[in-house]
């Protein structure tokens, strides 16, 4: 078993990554701390030990409600003792980090904007001797901002104080530019791409773009389509790369800093279910791309599946971590997947580090369309959630249930993994519902551990008749309910899990759920998981923090073997990725917003949305 000792090392090496973001080592610059998304920090004042007495430092209230699925998902920014996040209505604002009170507030609409701030964070520009630092912020109406972090003013750049990056992309089409994401930073650039949606033949592309902080002007362009004379071009058919709506982006970005690449996890194609206009594997769709920061040139692509009509697109950002091989140590990264395994893959090359192997799937009965023979399969780690069901693993937490379950799941066709949506009722598992969360892994790299949050749950549905290509007639998936009686997955729990991964060996070191139904625990059906979303973060001191979950806790286990040290309810669920940082007064604090989301799977359900706090706790 390998040393739990943090080395000297290790420490010394975050404190310089998130140096190269303008701040220090107790402080949390980026959605995932460094701009490799390890969600790590070195800090270790609050220990396994201790962390019982974790209470309520303070509570900042927005004002707001949010709710529906998406909620409020933002992960503050901590920056030499100041908070900077962006509400659920559009503010960016900041805070004293030890007291959370305000310190300045900037209103989107003063832009004349009708969009919000990206629901899942900012990003944060240290600028130079010249420049003051910037929060730098997305809009879902395609405005990319500049404020100033000192005292919360506009920074005025590009012709109307802002980038609207509509232009030289929606004119044909019309419509909107929506980003969902905040920028990824490397030096001066700010690195982006649109979310275009799941349906529609036509619409605008999801190409990758980069900026100069500076000036706002667009630096260089990626096509997320092959164009004719570019690499992997023909992957869509003869013609179907042409005014193809996307393939674009939805989740953060990482970036390796010292080789100068960023890595961009890529949406679907579209039409989502049905790829009657697309034949092909349609690269770069459902892949993850490594591109040149500062040209935007590819280095290399790895399609997670291939031709994708199961809503599998690249829904996480991809972590940095080394793996130790033989005494060398590798660079590699973890890529979580909605289809329940992880790629973990050497990051410079793409080639898996454990192997991967293409497999024969399922076939598609839908006349048109073909699902693509073979689908890539890590041969490590084991998958992370379930990726098939049969009729003995349905819900039995009553007779009733059972009864009910098997009943449903016999008017279903289930084929294993990668069975697709059908013109009969097809279950899918793990579904789009299932898998990694959007948040991506975090990485301890003292113990080499890499942290997932996942959850297991299916989707059923079938193919129906649509018009939603815009051209011809197509097939689009219609859900079918796949609950028990009292509205509980039908599929057998734990429906939610948190767990480790060996990065050396890519062996699962231990696996738990996370979360709980508060009423079915009250029956004595406990450790059921519920559905899940945002991450975990890792300390040195080998705490997991995460909140995720639909019951409104806030919960801390232990990262060497998975035991829950320490919970506490928050005034709404935390459907986010937390952070901890260190006030100038010497206290270490974990804090995190609980904004709502996942809606649709709170039991019991909701009457109206709860309010949007962000809550810190500290040592008492």
């Amino acid at each position: 078993m390998r040393t739990l000792r943090v080395s000297l090392f290790t420490t010394l090496m975050l404190s310089s990554l998130v140096v190269l973001q303008g701040s220090g080592p107790g402080d949390w610059p980026g959605f995932g701390n460094d701009p490799g998304g390890t969600k790590f920090s070195p800090l270790m004042q609050i220990t396994p030990a201790n962390v019982t007495r974790l209470s309520v430092a303070w509570t900042y209230d927005t004002g707001e409600k949010g709710g529906g699925f998406r909620g409020w998902s933002v992960t503050p920014l901590v920056i030499d003792n100041v908070m900077y996040f962006a509400t659920y209505a559009g503010k960016l604002v900041a805070l004293n980090a030890e007291t959370g009170a305000e310190l300045w507030k900037f209103d989107l609409k003063t832009l004349a904007s009708t969009g919000r701030y990206s629901p899942r964070g900012i990003s944060y520009w240290p600028g130079d001797a010249q420049t003051p630092p910037r929060v730098v912020a997305t809009t879902t109406d395609g405005l990319l901002t500049q404020v100033n972090a000192k005292n919360g003013e506009l920074v005025r750049i590009g012709d109307k104080g802002y980038v609207d990056l509509k232009i030289g992309v929606t004119e044909k089409f019309g419509g909107g530019y929506n980003v969902a994401a905040p920028p990824a930073i490397f030096k001066d650039i700010a690195i982006l791409a649109p979310a275009t949606g799941e349906q529609g033949r036509y619409g605008i592309p999801g190409d990758i773009r980069g900026f100069d902080l500076r000036t706002g002007k667009e630096l260089w362009r990626f096509h997320t389509i092959p164009q004719p004379g570019e690499p992997n071009a023909g992957t869509w058919g003869a013609n179907g790369w042409q005014d193809r709506r996307g393939p674009g982006s939805w989740v953060n970005m990482t970036v390796d800093v010292g080789n100068g690449l960023v890595f961009v996890p890529m949406g679907q194609p579209t039409d989502q279910n049905f790829g009657s206009t697309r034949p092909g594997a349609n690269l770069y769709s459902s892949s993850l791309l490594a591109l040149e920061a500062a040209t935007g040139k590819l280095k290399w692509h790895y399609q997670m599946t291939h031709h994708d009509i199961f809503d599998w697109d690249a829904n996480a950002p991809p972590t940095l971590i080394d793996v130790i091989r033989n005494g060398a140590k590798i660079p590699a990264l973890a890529q979580s997947t909605k289809q329940g395994v992880m790629f973990i893959l050497n990051r410079l090359t793409g080639e898996p580090m454990f192997g991967a192997e293409e497999r024969p799937v399922p076939p598609l009965d839908a006349l048109g369309d073909a699902a693509w023979p073979t689908q890539p399969f890590p041969l490590k780690p084991p998958p992370i959630s379930r990726v098939s069901m049969t009729r003995e693993e349905v819900n039995k937490t009553s007779p009733e249930s059972e009864k009910a379950c098997k009943a449903l799941y016999d008017t279903m066709v289930q084929s294993g993994p990668y069975t697709p949506y059908g013109m009969v009722p097809s279950l899918v598992f793990p579904s789009s519902e299932g898998g990694g969360s959007w948040s991506g892994a975090s990485y301890d790299p003292g113990r080499h551990l890499i942290l997932v949050n996942t959850r297991s749950l299916g989707t059923a549905g079938e193919l129906r008749p649509s018009m939603s290509s815009g051209l011809l007639p197509s097939f689009g998936k219609v859900k079918i309910p796949f609950d028990n009686p009292e509205g509980y997955p039908c599929s057998a729990p734990p429906w939610g899990e948190l767990m480790a991964i060996d990065a050396d060996t890519a062996d699962i070191v231990w696996r738990v759920p996370l979360g709980e139904y508060k009423e079915l625990t009250r029956r004595g059906i406990s450790k059921t998981g519920t559905a899940n979303a945002g991450g975990p973060i890792v300390t040195a001191s080998g705490l997991v923090f995460i909140g995720s979950t639909t019951d409104q806790q806030f919960r801390a286990f232990d990262s060497v073997n998975g035991k829950e040290l320490w919970s506490a309810t928050l005034p709404n669920d935390a459907i986010a990725t937390p952070l901890t940082y260190m006030g100038r007064n010497g206290k270490q604090y974990v804090a995190t917003v609980a904004g709502g989301g996942l809606d649709n799977f709170v039991k019991p359900a909701l009457t109206a949305p709860r309010e949007n706090v962000v809550v810190a706790f500290a040592l008492r």
